[in-house]
């Protein structure tokens, strides 16, 4: 039951009518499922003052104007501006937990002021901006290797332009940060398991799978002999691995036949990605007639349209945590073919609910889309998917967690 008098701000580093990543949607459905369990809650999400005619609130939305370019990426620390505008507006509204799904854009530093005022933090983790300057990706920024963890010396080689005491100080920064967190929360025991090596109490952090607000779609008979259709879904940028796609379409190209039996959709939005790559993926639409580009989509879709493939395609090359897209698919009965890596691997099981293929390997990934596109495997996997978590359950999860935090701090 919601404490008495208690009320409940989720922050997201933006709305999801601005950008809708992963965890945009996943505080978003949390806001949402938390009002439908009869909770006093409301969302304020961080808008850059230039798109503040762009974004789109609801009832109980609340919008935190931030200036991007004041905003300091290496130690995380936003103007005293912004941190004012976000402790006065959660005092005006009267907020009792503070549960932010990021820190981006109002800093590690807002979590001591917010306690301070008497308001208890719990923090949501969606990937690893605490612990790795490489846009928390894990990942090394030369060659692009996945980095089992990080350090002063390590994260100095990535970045020779900050010195390795200026990667001390910024540890020590988020570290003494987190000590005014009183509960984390991870949506994978992989993401949980890295950060508590780290700097994350593990007494302190809790899983917490990802929801979806879309009811799970009707499954629906595959008819015999149509063609293939695998589907990619989400933000086409650097580390999502849509290159690793394009090499196995030139691979699958290599066989007509086999080129004629599939289809491959890309749907999403280019976010940081350079001109040349642009260019070489309208290049290669261009060239295979089997590969299309149907655009950004409304999250409010994405059932549908997941369902109107075979498979879900998600080539990442970063850990990643718990990606919603692998729940979305879930929700729209439709198996995964991921790389087998950190959060993929978790959420998917190989040969059971989808296909893993190695991490930049375009040619194991066109060879899972050839054992994919099999009747009898496409009916087993199909069979075997879970039923993902509803936005309500997975809020009845968070409460529980809300609830220990004040009783405790009580």
């Amino acid at each position: 039951m919601p404490p008495d008098g208690g009320r409940i701000a989720i922050f997201s580093h933006t709305h999801p009518s601005i950008t809708s990543g992963g965890a945009e949607i996943s505080a978003y459905n949390l806001f949402r499922g938390l009002r439908d369990l009869g909770w006093d809650a409301i969302l304020v999400a961080a808008c850059d003052e230039d798109l503040l005619d762009q974004i789109s609130l609801g009832p109980d939305e609340y919008a935190l104007p931030v200036r991007g370019w004041l905003y300091d990426h290496f130690y995380h620390i936003a103007s005293g501006d912004v941190r004012r505008s976000l402790l006065r507006l959660l005092q005006e509204q009267k907020v009792t937990l503070f549960n932010a799904h990021h820190f981006l854009h109002i800093g590690v530093g807002a979590f001591a002021d917010i306690a301070a005022a008497g308001i208890d933090v719990v923090v949501t983790l969606h990937e690893y901006l605490a612990i790795c300057h490489n846009h928390g990706q894990l990942v090394t920024r030369q060659g692009q290797m996945l980095c089992q963890g990080p350090s002063p010396s390590s994260c100095h080689k990535c970045y020779p332009e900050h010195s390795r005491q200026q990667f001390a100080v910024r540890q020590q920064h988020v570290e003494a940060a987190f000590e005014h967190v009183s509960a984390f929360v991870s949506p994978s025991h992989f993401l949980a398991e890295k950060m508590v090596e780290q700097c994350v109490p593990h007494d302190r952090i809790t899983v917490i799978e990802n929801g979806v607000l879309s009811a799970p779609v009707p499954e629906q008979p595959r008819q015999p002999h149509r063609t293939w259709k695998f589907g990619y879904f989400g933000q086409i940028n650097p580390f999502k691995g849509l290159g690793v796609l394009l090499d196995a379409c030139a691979i699958l190209a290599q066989d007509p036949a086999r080129a004629a039996s599939v289809r491959i959709a890309v749907h999403g939005h280019f976010v940081g990605q350079s001109s040349a790559f642009i260019d070489r993926f309208n290049a290669a639409v261009e060239a295979y007639p089997f590969l299309t580009y149907l655009g950004p989509y409304n999250n409010g879709s994405v059932a549908q349209l997941m369902a109107a493939c075979d498979y879900v395609v998600m080539p990442s090359t970063w850990w990643e945590n718990s990606p919603v897209v692998i729940q979305e698919a879930f929700a729209a009965r439709r198996p995964v073919i991921c790389t087998g890596i950190g959060g993929m691997a978790e959420k998917v099981i190989p040969g059971q609910t989808g296909l893993h293929f190695a991490r930049n390997d375009p040619a194991d990934l066109a060879d899972r889309i050839i054992q994919a596109s099999d009747e009898n495997l496409y009916t087993h996997l199909q069979a075997a998917l879970p039923t993902p978590l509803t936005a309500i359950e997975v809020a009845e999860r968070y409460a529980a967690v809300f609830e220990r935090v004040a009783s405790r701090v009580a």
